[in-house]
């Protein structure tokens, strides 16, 4: 099958990518085009998307889309239903297994992604576990939202007198366009504020534990022993092998691999390849074993 040609998509909150590999995982083209979560842009944003990386005359031979938002059913639905035109064989999953997909080429292994939010994934001989993931409104560890929250915390023990005094006050008023614990706390509770926002602490946060700030120092140990214990569990529940990779993923892999790879029980690197392009290169692997029509 010298012609065939494998899709990976990589859809999201801020932008939309397409990888294209040959029968040979060769790198035959790359696309960009904007947003296409629907949870977040709408179905009529993310269909602008799909067609700004997808003609209507192409046709593949297999696809993987990992879309965030695809563990809940409706979203999946659409995705089937834009892309089976497509291709015969498609695989619509959550964007989590495709950043999995990109550090083991498909084999059992472990991924963390850190970023607004957080998740674990890992695939093991015979099972998938996915952990954490639960969202802004509960939090997730590790994350960016979890960390600005603890930073926003830390100022206001400096402000109100319980708490010592830490180098993230300053950035956490200025996040927050406030000289005073009122006026940030006023910011906060503003209804035209996206309590999103606060996961731009989370650099802060990091830059502050550098400089020797002991409660930026806690935050990040605090969440790092509860990292750890996210990865023992996927691990344990999905039964990865010892040899299995470890990897992390997300903006804020970076500044979390070096305070993880102290206390991990395995090795940790960054997943460097683009997640689209693990997407690709898993639809060509879902077709060669046959797994048609199947989706997550």
């Amino acid at each position: 099958m010298t012609d065939a040609k494998f899709l990976g998509i990589d859809g999201g909150g801020s932008s939309t990518r397409a990888f294209v590999v040959d029968n040979d995982l060769g790198l035959v083209g790359t696309r960009r085009g904007g947003p296409s979560n629907v949870l977040v842009v709408g179905e009529a944003r993310a269909d602008v998307a799909l067609s700004s990386v997808l003609s209507r005359d192409e046709r593949y031979t297999a696809i993987v889309a990992g879309i965030a938002g695809a563990d809940r059913p409706w979203v999946r639905a659409f995705w089937e239903s834009r892309l089976s035109p497509y291709a015969d064989h498609l695989w619509v999953m959550g964007d989590y297994r495709i950043a999995w997909a990109a550090l083991t080429d498909g084999s059992p292994g472990l991924v963390a992604i850190f970023g607004t939010g957080s998740v674990f994934y890992a695939e093991g001989k015979a099972r998938q576990v996915r952990l954490g993931g639960y969202g802004w409104k509960v939090g997730d560890i590790g994350s960016g939202i979890m960390l600005g929250q603890a930073a926003v915390s830390a100022a206001l023990g400096e402000l109100e007198g319980w708490g010592p005094q830490t180098a993230l006050t300053r950035p956490v008023l200025a996040w927050a366009q406030a000289e005073n614990r009122a006026q940030l706390l006023n910011y906060i509770y503003h209804p035209d504020v996206d309590w999103r926002s606060v996961s731009d602490l989370a650099v802060e946060v990091f830059r502050a534990a550098d400089a020797g700030d002991d409660p930026a120092s806690a935050i990040l140990e605090d969440q790092a022993q509860l990292i750890q214990q996210y990865l023992l569990a996927a691990e344990t529940e999905a039964e990865v092998p010892v040899d299995g990779q470890w990897g992390l993923a997300g903006g804020l892999a970076r500044l979390w691999l070096p305070r993880l790879k102290r206390e991990a029980v395995r090795p940790l690197q960054l997943v460097e390849r683009e997640p689209g392009l693990g997407a690709a290169r898993l639809a060509k692997k879902y077709f060669d074993k046959g797994q048609e029509g199947i989706s997550h």
